[in-house]
């Protein structure tokens, strides 16, 4: 490889510049840029117009050229090139949720970590990019390409932002998506979220829970309407369940369940809060009628990660089982909204599973509002850039592992001619226990010296893909101004 020519610099530099990296990530964490209400120049609210604002600005201290892209994108440019190199990561995030042990806005470096919502997804993702872009700069290591930082702020809810960018604006010639493990996520499964609408008396139940269609919620509430002496006999039932207690309220009681958050792609690493309320309202024949038959409806269909109940199940070798989850549940004004989050086999196609997941809902007289379905994304694993990048990372790494499917979604799944590929390292442990510390959970967190790993080898794979991209192309012919550099972080160049 090109770039193991140059390998201990670009270790050198990461190293000398990690605080640089803590603290730029730190900085974009201060933004809790969770998607809101639309607003006039702002599709995604204020909050991710603030994010987008605030990593141009980041970048243009480095001595970039930023643009914004209406507010759905950002992206800034380093060099001149007939070809470009891209680098995509978002900069929305999911909510916060309960269970910090810090201000999940405030970052913090702690126990080796980087600690804040969207430390690890994905503003560290960004933060590493960047500071591969500045070492090649600073090192004067010759490329013919050009470099474009992406910024987005609707990936959490639908990638609409990279829709527009995609349409709209300049897409480089390659790209790598920093949202995953290394080595290379060659394919990724297709995405089908929506709500189940089901009729039911909200003035006898009502229950809201979840944050996200993404995550599996850690928190479900239901308020039951009971007569004289009911608060009693349902506090009695729920006392023989561990993780659920309840607490008086007008006209009824508040039963709260506690589960165990994860991302929906990951569900067996969660315990779904919803699933275990309606469990218990359900087997302890707590509610009774339709309210009873809805409470039967999500503890079966949910009590599976694997679509079973709808008929859907599907496995293959490229990405293993499809995946579909509750994320959200919330009642009102006579009907429950079940939000679902299924994330699809990369060879199995929405043409099969779709009249079979609609089939099923008419048998139980259920509607089904869509939010979004995305198709999966899948190039082969002996792609030359696929190739190549895993080499990098196994290099730099000292690994020996293989591109994967990402039973996740990401940017990839938008951007023409691009894979994802890091920052997340597969050896990282989270030293907060079960259910903290991952992407989406409480105390998410990045580990820095990981994190620094990814500078290099984004460093490394620039050189890489640059050779891909200008396979004539010999060092000894760069031009001068790619040799020179840069000197100073606000000294521009």
């Amino acid at each position: 490889m090109i770039s193991e020519k140059y390998a201990d610099q670009i270790g050198e530099y990461a190293r000398a510049h990690r605080q640089e990296l803590v603290d730029t990530v730190i900085r974009l964490i201060g933004v809790p840029s969770v998607k809101g209400e639309a607003l006039p120049g702002m599709p995604f609210g204020e909050n991710c117009a603030k994010a987008l604002k605030e990593g141009m600005a980041v970048c243009r201290e480095y001595g970039m050229d930023v643009e914004n892209h209406d507010n759905y994108a950002a992206s800034a440019t380093w060099g001149q090139g007939d070809r470009e190199i891209g680098f995509v990561a978002h900069l929305d995030v999911v909510p916060a949720g309960d269970g910090w042990e810090s201000d999940p806005f405030t970052g913090i470096e702690r126990d080796g970590f980087i600690v804040g919502r969207g430390s690890r997804d994905n503003k560290a993702g960004f933060g590493a990019a960047l500071m591969a872009v500045n070492c090649i700069r600073d090192l004067g290591i010759p490329i013919r390409s050009s470099l474009r930082l992406i910024m987005g702020s609707d990936e959490e809810s639908g990638m609409s932002d990279m829709e527009y960018y995609v349409k709209n604006c300049h897409v480089p010639d390659f790209s790598i998506v920093t949202d995953c493990l290394f080595p290379v996520a060659h394919g990724e499964k297709g995405r089908l979220c929506g709500d189940i609408i089901i009729g039911m008396d909200t003035d006898i139940l009502r229950i809201e829970g979840g944050e996200a269609p993404n995550i599996i919620p850690s928190m479900c509430t239901a308020f039951i309407k009971t007569g004289e002496g009911g608060q009693d006999l349902i506090q009695a039932k729920a006392d023989k369940y561990e993780g659920l207690w309840t607490s008086p309220a007008e006209g009824g009681v508040i039963v709260t369940a506690r589960g165990v958050c994860a991302h929906a792609s990951e569900p067996e690493k969660g315990i779904n809060a919803i699933w275990k309320l309606a469990s218990f309202l359900y087997d302890e024949e707590v509610v009774s009628g339709r309210e009873r038959e809805a409470m039967g409806f999500i503890k079966e269909a949910f009590g599976y990660y694997y679509g079973e109940y709808f008929g859907i199940s599907y496995e293959d070798k490229e990405s293993g089982k499809t995946t579909l989850i509750t994320g959200m549940a919330l009642s009102q004004e006579g009907e429950l909204r079940v939000t679902i989050d299924c994330r699809y086999s990369v060879t199995d196609k929405k043409e099969r599973f779709m009249p079979v997941f609609y089939g099923r809902l008419r048998e139980l007289g259920y509607e089904f509002q869509l939010m979004g379905l995305t198709d999966s994304h899948y190039i082969p694993g002996d792609h030359p850039a696929a190739q190549k990048l895993t080499e990098v990372f196994n290099w730099a790494a000292g690994e020996d592992k293989a591109p994967y499917v990402l039973a996740g979604g990401t940017y990839a799944s938008k951007i023409p001619n691009s894979v994802a590929f890091g920052p997340g390292n597969a050896k990282e442990r989270f030293p907060y226990g079960r259910g903290r510390g991952d992407a989406h959970q409480p105390d998410e967190s990045q580990d820095i010296g990981y994190l620094v790993d990814a500078v290099k080898i984004y460093a490394m794979a620039i050189i890489e893909l640059d050779q891909i991209l200008h396979p004539s192309y010999r060092e000894d012919d760069q031009p001068a101004a790619f040799a020179e550099g840069r000197k100073s972080k606000k000294q521009g160049f």
